[in-house]
């Protein structure tokens, strides 16, 4: 039986080319392609894909901070991050927030799908250049020491909104980007700044960018 696959990535070309490859490899039904993260949750709601592959860097949502909610409205999906960045900052967010994988863009198609193939529960897929930044560990492999440190006990939340104001988003725009209020924003933010203790925008700025979080 094929496994049902849905590609998040707002890029149509790349959509379309794993799409190809998928049928190619006979062993995928592409049931829906998306191009942001809101749209990879509305479609593993209704059609409940056994692999979500979810582009890290999109429009609008944050993907890092919707795996846990992918999982809630569809426990059987294997959310694997396919990323165009192997920096130690989202690979340890990702795998930190429940992902089930984290692949790169710089692998080619055939070898992306024949990673996706030994996807299942409890048995994450990686590609080589991220196995490489990996040790392992009892209960799985985490990322070695970095300096992440400091955000890494932040809410997925808080890390949404700090990566969005390091992209330099004020609250309005933060407020179009995640579908919520400016009012929720700046409760968000407040939370954020209390958590790093940190009260100036630019030094939120300055922390996104030193953790490796804006590319």
């Amino acid at each position: 039986m094929k496994k049902r696959l849905i590609i998040a990535d707002d890029h149509e070309l790349l959509r379309d080319a794993l799409a190809c490859h998928a049928k190619e490899s006979g062993e995928f039904e592409v049931v829906e392609s998306v191009r942001d993260a809101q749209a990879a949750v509305n479609a593993c709601r209704t059609k409940e894909p056994d692999v979500l592959l979810l582009d890290i860097e999109m429009p609008g949502r944050d993907s890092l901070s919707v795996i846990r909610e992918i999982k809630s409205v569809s426990p059987r999906t294997l959310v694997v991050i396919l990323s165009g960045y192997c920096r130690d900052s989202f690979i340890e967010l990702a795998l930190r927030n429940g992902a089930d994988g984290y692949l790169v863009k710089q692998d080619s198609p055939s070898a992306i799908f024949e990673l996706l193939r030994e996807a299942a529960p409890g048995a994450p897929v990686y590609s080589k250049s991220v196995l490489e930044r990996l040790e392992p560990r009892t209960g799985g492999p985490r990322v070695q020491p970095s300096r992440t440190t400091r955000v890494m006990n932040l809410t997925p939340r808080e890390i949404e909104v700090l990566r969005y104001i390091g992209q330099g988003l004020d609250n309005r725009r933060m407020a179009e980007e995640m579908c919520i209020s400016s009012r929720t924003v700046e409760r968000h933010v407040s939370r954020l700044m209390d958590a790093v203790n940190i009260r100036e925008r630019a030094a939120l700025m300055n922390l996104a960018h030193d953790q490796g979080l804006v590319v």
